[in-house]
């Protein structure tokens, strides 16, 4: 029981260490929690989650080669720098067309779809995912099965899992209760961050692809 509590506590503390470092999904979260609340987050972790078992069944199907080699490094590149320009873009149209009824309590709607989506695309499309996976989470699923098998596996599911969960649902839940002493002058500054902070990072996806062409 001990062993398995070590486990769950070691993949809480190794996927928190990715977790915390301001990035795509980070910014999803805070401008997506301005506009809809502080279900936004969790919601928004679904879709990451969902990519992660992607890459956690790729791993068993002995994709983790595939995953590291140069020539998927820059297709996962151009492909994010693609989707990281459209974020961007419509994040910024938000912002630039945002209304105080657009942010009140009553005017919040989850569209559950497109948060799972955001996630989803959010992770995916950002190379230091993969980087992470192949750096410390191949390794952890490797030192959990050796140890303890099958339920060793099962707490490092948990372990990551609680450790997403819990941190994107403080940062949504933080960003909702500040709202409220916000005006939409202030939001909307903060939400143009956010598309710029995509935009150049789409940029810098783009422009590491082209780095890497032979």
């Amino acid at each position: 029981m001990f062993d398995l509590a070590a486990l769950v506590a070691a993949s809480f503390f190794a996927a928190l260490s990715g977790a915390v470092v301001p990035g795509p999904v980070f910014v999803v979260v805070v401008s997506e929690s301005l506009k809809k609340g502080s279900k936004a987050g969790p919601i928004i972790v679904l879709g990451h989650l969902l990519i992660e078992a992607i890459i956690i069944g790729a791993v068993f199907f002995g994709l983790d080669t595939l995953l590291g080699s140069n020539q998927t490094t820059i297709y996962i590149n151009y492909l994010g720098g693609i989707i990281f320009l459209i974020m961007g873009i419509y994040l910024m149209n938000v912002a630039r067309t945002l209304k105080g009824d657009m942010v009140s309590e009553g005017s919040r709607k989850l569209a559950t779809r497109g948060l799972v989506a955001a996630g989803f695309l959010s992770s995916g499309s950002n190379p230091q995912f993969y980087l992470w996976w192949l750096a410390t989470g191949v390794p952890t699923i490797a030192v959990a099965l050796s140890s303890a098998g099958i339920p060793g596996f099962i707490a490092f599911l948990f372990g990551h899992a609680a450790a997403d969960l819990v941190w994107f649902s403080f940062i949504s839940w933080s960003v909702s209760k500040g709202k409220n002493y916000l005006n939409p002058r202030a939001i909307r500054f903060i939400l143009i961050g956010s598309a710029t902070f995509l935009l150049l990072f789409g940029i810098s996806l783009f422009l590491s692809a082209t780095s890497l062409l032979p």
